[in-house]
């Protein structure tokens, strides 16, 4: 079953979980200075139990993206509270300069991105994530936010979170979505 959104930018786009369309539909309902909203705009009382699945993260340098904040299941999904940690610790050494140029990428063209991740946990259990990324701006009104909604199968009866950390993300596949200011020009 695929999943589809009512919004202009992503309307050809097909998304597994029902939360991606949701969180694109509210995104884009939200008023934007330079096809970006600011993150005061953005109400998470509105989000309901999708809010769970968000992960914010902030871009600080090529080489920091800091995660600003992980919703309840985010957290499980990593095995802890992965606020504060940057995110490329957790892709492989090689590929940080191309996880980190696509993720800058969300909030420089401006432009969406829809991403399936292939997640791997310290004992060595692989998953599939699909992550649905959009730009923000901050307080200040800088586009340095990457907002995103985040889903994979559960995974209770084969996992135990709290020891069985994740450990590793890869970009098994990666769509850029043009939201009026086109596609960039990327390769994984």
């Amino acid at each position: 079953m695929s999943f589809r959104s009512d919004c202009p930018p992503f309307w050809g786009l097909e998304f597994e979980h029902a939360q991606g369309p949701a969180f694109g539909d509210y995104w884009y309902s939200l008023p934007k200075h330079d096809l970006i909203p600011s993150r005061t705009e953005f109400d998470p009382g509105l989000q309901g139990p999708i809010l769970s699945t968000y992960i914010i993260h902030e871009l600080v340098s090529p080489e920091m993206i800091r995660i600003r904040l992980a919703g309840t299941k985010m957290r499980e999904g990593f095995g802890m509270d992965p606020t504060g940690r940057n995110y490329l610790d957790f892709v492989e050494p090689t590929r940080r300069p191309k996880a980190s140029r696509a993720i800058f990428l969300v909030c420089e063209q401006p432009c969406g991105m829809l991403v399936k991740l292939k997640s791997k946990t310290r004992t060595g259990l692989m998953y599939m994530n699909e992550t649905f990324a959009l730009p923000m701006r901050d307080n200040d009104g800088r586009a340095r936010l990457v907002y995103y909604q985040s889903n994979s199968a559960p995974l209770d009866e084969y996992r135990d979170a709290s020891t069985d950390q994740l450990v590793e993300l890869d970009a098994a596949k990666r769509i850029f979505i043009d939201i009026g200011a086109g596609i960039p020009k990327f390769k994984d």
